[in-house]
């Protein structure tokens, strides 16, 4: 800051009292009372004078798109703030909101701030650092107002106006008049440069009747803005001028909030930064700080239990990364461990009885161990049960109106708990006393997850207004929504977890209830279960698993009408926990359904590892996983009761897949699809391994560019006698003529075990089919269904498939639609058709370019006696001349057809007649396909009889005909017309 030379007096005693201000905010301050009490914190500056502080983690919010990649890439808080309040240009101001939920940590980051700034270590482009604590300065200005005793009752409407000055005196008392004078410009000469100033706002979020943040950027129209800072204006005005620049200008601000400011009320230049708590690794690191190498943390075990149980239990909740829940669950633990070694809590229920508890008889946390287990054990005095009485009706009053989140000192006497006023045990643990902007005595619940808590504990005390039962309890649950009243309800009403409290409620009272909330829950979860809404599902799995009741989740989720098998795809962690918590006491899975889950996370599948295990089919198509994530399903299938894996669509590429690979061997698993995955030849050899050595009897492959190279690797597992495999699927797998021979050899080994082989889409063309053929016509050859759909197949193929339809194999599917066979290629397959020898039960030739001598020798082929039951001939441009070959078949006796196709092969209503005809003296077909022709309206009632008169006829496809719509209700009038 630039002085002239007749100020330097003036400057003289200003950096003295800079000194002391820096000084000031480095002493520690005495930690309050019942810092050490469950749902107390530390003290902040003491932690930071100790060196113990843990690091937080934060995120910058989408609307900061003015900072740099580099700042973008900062997720410490420490370094994110110092970046977004540091400027070149020691004019601008600069504006940050620090966001997050209670308990997150905000004020610890304030108060960090402010005493490296001390230090010199960051931040020194501000001549001054300044934090007010809003409620504390609000409690501490009228408490002194009216223990005074001199104000009179004009006075009196004062109590809640503060002026600037007044304001930064209260926050800083060690600071001179003369100094806040300087501070505010009022005492400087004009050629000196005023101090740059940072002004840090805390305490805003607890201080009732507040403006809300964004109220603080765009006040109301009525409130009048306030630009002299000695002017004593409500707390609201002098707050509102702060943020809109009418006091203190040049100042820059950090403010923290509990709420998201609107984005488009943030002034130019401002940033939101979000207080994201601790990451896992700093999680673990606070517990091993908090809890030290001593009798109650043997060697670190306990810290290194806590960040288990939070891993496994308790990450599911967000507010397991806030500073205060890992601060109760340490002291919790810690008294659990002095109270005999009972293990730490693992439902949120369960933790909130034990701080609740332990907070009603403080005693019991810094007795002896022997001591604080009859804590536990004995009945509790009578002023405890009061107490928790009183408390609980005060949190189902607060709780009523959501919007509030205080009460009054009248509201609280009307609870039973004006003789604990003069007592710190109930401020001290419970509630924070203070005063609201106008002035008024008010208490609030500082953590509002105790509040939720009480208000749950208030159902199962007799007395507390709760006359509609558990329909009053979880109206919210029917109403589409789980509030967090409602999951501690849920988890009180197990025996198991209340068990803390034990003494505190009506035994027999608290029972009935619980018992009324378990009877709500299976109802309503067999109600719920019985429909496809997976949101609906998902809450009541939560509701379920907060009771960690095994018995009463099985009978619940047991109902004949239960679909526990409808997608559950796109879950967050706490579904996931749930979800796998309730299919964990199931007696058995039959499908898990996480159908396109894209945000699948390493995280979320350790937490379904359980679901993974028993689940005997599960669906992944369409889904997003990591390589962590499939480690963990690859564990799940180890041992597990998984017969059937769909990752279809799901872009495992070749490393997701070798991360399966080595499970497969240890699996139970049958079938695996990994359509569209991206594979290639390069992860072949491990597949082909795991094939050797699993069970499983169905793989499809299908649209992944393995190739020929990959396909020869197969191959030799084909030829493995420890090979199950029956069915597999290559189809558009870019594979030629060139792997042929391989597989030929392969199948023709003696001991393959394929059955089915899908080849479709790829360009194997006449020499491939040629080779395969080969293998084909080998008696031991086990091959029962054959694809070969647009494979470039011409009519000189023809000859060796003829070759191995007649040589007595085990085929009888053959599929080769889409190839150009021609009249000459068809005719020759027609005669082995003929042969009494030729096995194939199912032939399409779909778009084979086949002429009308082809469909007169399939007329002869199927009056021969042929074992043909299924015949596909569309796209085959016969018209109704081809088709009289195919009717004239139908009515011999000989005749075997059951299904017939013959999509858009140019039929018109000439051929109703002898269609009609030749179907019911066939009598036993079952499906006649007849879309894309040109039959229309006139045709259509001797066809709507037929499909009535033949019974055996299950469906007649009519589809994209020349159909009006007048025939609609007559075709409508048999259910097996399809139109």
């Amino acid at each position: 800051m630039a002085t002239t030379q007749d100020d330097s007096h003036g400057t003289d005693c200003w950096l003295i009292a800079r000194s002391t201000h820096m000084q000031a905010l480095l002493k520690p301050l005495p930690t309050p009372e019942g810092q050490d009490c469950p749902q107390g914190s530390e003290c902040h500056a003491s932690v930071l004078v100790r060196n113990q502080h843990t690091p937080l983690t934060a995120d910058l919010c989408p609307e900061a798109n003015q900072l740099t990649e580099q700042d973008k890439s900062k997720q410490g808080i420490d370094e994110i703030i110092t970046s977004l309040l540091t400027s070149e240009d020691t004019l601008e101001k600069r504006v940050v909101v620090l966001m997050g939920p209670a308990g997150a940590g905000k004020s610890m980051c304030v108060e960090k701030l402010a005493q490296d700034w001390s230090k010199a270590q960051v931040l020194q482009g501000y001549d001054l650092l300044l934090r007010v604590c809003v409620s504390e300065c609000v409690t501490t200005w009228v408490s002194s107002a009216r223990e005074s005793g001199s104000v009179g009752e004009m006075e009196e409407t004062k109590q809640n106006c503060l002026s600037l000055e007044n304001l930064l005196l209260l926050a800083h008392p060690h600071l001179s008049t003369a100094t806040v004078s300087y501070i505010l410009g009022e005492q400087s000469s004009s050629s000196a440069a005023q101090p740059r100033l940072l002004l840090l706002l805390d305490g805003l979020d607890q201080t009732p009747r507040l403006p809300e943040i964004s109220e603080l950027f765009v006040p109301p129209s009525e409130l009048t803005l306030c630009s002299d800072p000695r002017q004593p204006v409500p707390i609201s005005h002098l707050l509102c001028s702060l943020a809109q620049g009418t006091l203190l200008p040049a100042a820059s601000l950090l403010i923290a909030s509990r709420e998201e400011p609107d984005p488009d009320v943030v002034p130019p230049g401002g940033m939101c930064v979000a207080v994201l708590g601790f990451s896992p690794s700093q999680r673990s690191q606070f517990f091993q700080r908090v809890l030290p190498d001593d009798d109650d943390n043997d060697d670190g075990r306990l810290a290194s239990e806590l960040t288990q149980v939070c891993e496994r239990a308790f990450g599911v909740y967000e507010l397991s990364a806030r500073p205060f829940f890992c601060w109760m669950l340490a002291s919790v633990a810690r008294a659990l461990q002095r109270a005999g070694g009972a293990p730490p809590p693992e439902t949120l229920t369960e933790l909130l009885a034990h701080a609740a508890a332990l907070s009603l008889r403080p005693s019991a946390a810094s007795a002896s161990p022997a001591a604080a287990a009859a804590a536990g054990q004995v009945q509790q005095a009578p002023p405890a049960r009061t107490l928790l009485r009183g408390l609980a009706r005060l949190a189902r009053v607060c709780s009523a109106d959501a919007c509030r989140g205080f009460c009054s000192r009248e509201e609280l006497v009307s609870c039973g708990l004006e003789p604990f006023l003069s007592s710190p045990l109930l401020l001290r643990n419970f509630l924070r006393e203070g005063f609201d902007a106008n002035g008024d005595h008010t208490f609030v619940f500082p953590r509002p997850v105790m509040q939720h808590f009480l208000t749950a504990v208030s159902f199962f005390l007799e007395g507390c207004g709760w006359d509609g039962g558990a329909d009053e309890m979880m109206s919210d649950v029917q109403e589409g929504c789980v509030g967090p009243v409602a999951a501690f309800a849920a988890g009180l009403s197990e025996a198991s977890q209340r068990a803390p409290l034990e003494g505190l409620l009506e035994a027999g009272y608290a029972a009935d209830r619980a018992a009324d909330v378990q009877r709500w829950l299976e109802a309503h979860a067999r109600e719920t279960l019985e429909g496809y809404h997976k949101d609906r599902h998902l809450r009541c799995f939560r509701l379920l698993r907060e009771t960690r009741n095994q018995v009463l989740v099985k009978r619940s989720i047991s109902g004949p009408g239960s679909r526990l098998g409808i997608s559950y795809g796109g879950l967050d962690r706490a579904d996931c926990a749930a979800l796998a918590y309730v299919l964990s006491c199931a007696e058995e899975v039959q499908q898990l359904n996480l159908y396109g889950s894209r945000n699948l996370t390493s995280d979320q599948t350790s937490l379904l590892l359980p679901a993974f295990k028993l689940a005997q089919s599960i669906i992944l198509s369409q889904s997003a996983l990591t390589l962590e994530s499939l480690a963990h399903l690859a564990e799940g299938l180890r041992g597990g009761a998984t017969t059937r894996l769909d990752l279809s669509y799901s872009s495992l590429g070749d490393e997701g897949l070798r991360v399966l690979c080595p499970a497969l061997a240890h699996s139970s698993l049958r079938s695996l699809s990994v359509p569209v995955c991206k594979f290639t030849a390069a992860v072949c050899k491990d597949l082909s391994v795991a094939l050797a050595a699993c069970e499983l009897r169905v793989l499809d492959l299908r649209a992944n560019k393995i190739a020929d190279e990959g396909l020869a690797l197969l191959s030799n597992a084909l030829k493995s006698q420890q090979c199950k495999l029956e069915e597999l699927s290559l189809h558009s797998c870019d594979l030629t003529a060139g792997s042929m021979n391989t597989l030929s050899e392969a199948l023709s080994c003696g001991h393959c075990p394929l059955t089915s082989l899908d080849l479709t889409g790829n360009d194997l063309c006449d020499p491939g089919v040629i080779a395969l053929s080969h293998g084909l016509s080998n008696p031991s050859i086990k091959i029962h269904t054959l694809k070969l759909t647009e494979c470039e197949l011409t009519g000189s193929c023809c000859a060796a498939l003829a070759a191995a339809v007649r040589s007595g194999g085990s085929l009888t599917e053959l599929d080769l639609s889409c190839n150009e066979l021609g009249q000459e290629g068809a005719l020759l397959l027609c005669e082995s058709l003929k042969r009494p020898e030729c096995s194939l039960i199912d032939l399409s030739m779909t778009r084979c370019e086949l002429t009308l001598p082809v469909f007169s020798a399939l007329e002869e082929v199927l009056c021969g006696g042929s074992k043909l039951k299924a015949l596909a001939l569309g796209l085959n441009k016969v018209g109704d001349r081809g088709a009289r070959h195919m009717w004239n078949a139908l009515k011999h006796g000989r005749c075997h057809l059951q299904d017939l196709d013959l999509e858009m092969i140019g039929l018109t209503d000439d051929c109703a007649v002898d269609l009609c005809e030749a179907v019911r003296a066939h009598g036993s077909l079952k499906t006649l396909i007849l879309k894309n022709n040109s039959l229309t309206d006139s045709s259509i009632p001797s066809l709507v009889q037929l499909a009535k008169s033949c019974r055996g006829l299950q469906e007649l496809n009519l589809q994209y005909n020349d159909l009006s719509e007048d025939l609609f209700e007559l075709m409508d009038s048999c259910s097996r017309i399809r139109y």
